[in-house]
Formats: C-alpha cells, sequence, structure tokens
C-alpha cells in the first residue's frame, strides 16, 4: 500500500507545500512540479523550522532539505534563507553562500543575556565587550560602558566584514 502524497496548494504566484507537525513550507509557484511527488517533514530545530524529505540509496537513508532541491545547491556550498524563515522557500529568499556567509546571517543566540548580537558581559574588565567572527576566526571590537556602544561596535564591523550577510539583530 502506498502512502497518499499531501496536495500542494498554488495561490497565485506562490505555492503552500504541506508539512508534518502542522507546518507549511512557501515556495514559488513555478517551482512546485521540483517537490511535487514527495512528501515533506517539518524539521524542528531551536531557532527554526526546516522541510525536507527522506531518501533511501544504496542502503543509507538521506535527507533532502527544500531549499536544497529549490536552488539546485551543489554539496560544497550552504543555501542561507535572506530573512532567516526556514520555511520561506522562494527563490527571492534564497541564495547559495559560503558556511562563513552563512553564519554571519544568523540571529542572536538564544543565551545571549546582553540583548545584542556580538555583546556580552566582561566580569574582570567590569565592562561590555563587542566580538564578531568571519572565517571561523574571532576579532575582538573593544570593551565599552553600555550595551548599546557595543553594539554600535558590532554593527559597524558587520558591515564592513559581513556586508549584504551581515545580521546585527
Amino acid at each position: 500500500m502506498t502512502k497518499a502524497i499531501r496536495q500542494i496548494r498554488i495561490e497565485g504566484k506562490i505555492a503552500f507545500v504541506p508539512l508534518t507537525k502542522g507546518y507549511t513550507a512557501i515556495i514559488d509557484a513555478d517551482d512546485a512540479w521540483l517537490v511535487c511527488g514527495w512528501n515533506w517533514c517539518a524539521n524542528v530545530f531551536k531557532n527554526t523550522v526546516y522541510a525536507a524529505r527522506g531518501e533511501v540509496t544504496t542502503g543509507k537513508k538521506k535527507t533532502i532539505a527544500l531549499h536544497r532541491v529549490i536552488t539546485s545547491a551543489p554539496d560544497a556550498l550552504h543555501v542561507d534563507h535572506r530573512n532567516g524563515d526556514g520555511l520561506d522557500n522562494r527563490k527571492s529568499n534564497l541564495r547559495l553562500v559560503t558556511r562563513s556567509q552563512n553564519m554571519s546571517n544568523r540571529r542572536v543566540n538564544q543565551n545571549n543575556t546582553s540583548g545584542f548580537k556580538g555583546v556580552s558581559w566582561n566580569k574582570r574588565k567590569s565592562k561590555w565587550q563587542s566580538q564578531i567572527q568571519q572565517n571561523r576566526s574571532r576579532k575582538r571590537l573593544g570593551y565599552f560602558h553600555t550595551p548599546e556602544e557595543a553594539h554600535a561596535a558590532y554593527c559597524e564591523a558587520s558591515a564592513r566584514l559581513h556586508g549584504e550577510f551581515g545580521r546585527t539583530a
């Protein structure tokens, strides 16, 4: 007995791909043909949800991410969701990037206590410190009296180092 394939709903230029766990991914309607033959699942992570499907080839189970199918991404590159929404898989929201560029577009960590990306309290100096990472290398930007000053330093460095890939919030 074969499983019924969940139907993709098309409204204008957007297609809605039903996932498991009550989630729905959105894609461009003209990409619906790429994904219509499978049931897609919601892969839930701490900061976002991605759409994926499983595949078994040569006895090994493999996860196929929807955003990689849409972009035909080569193995050497990552796929970045510009707006940070892993369920928004429209081509205008996806771009091929390096690992470093993808990491630059991360949101502020959940365990962040300052409320600002790149800013943390330094107990030893009793000041706010700002630091940024590029190509797996951490650069210290200095110590500041307020978290806002430290964040301003981070924003300036992000614009210079990360360019269009930088996310400051």
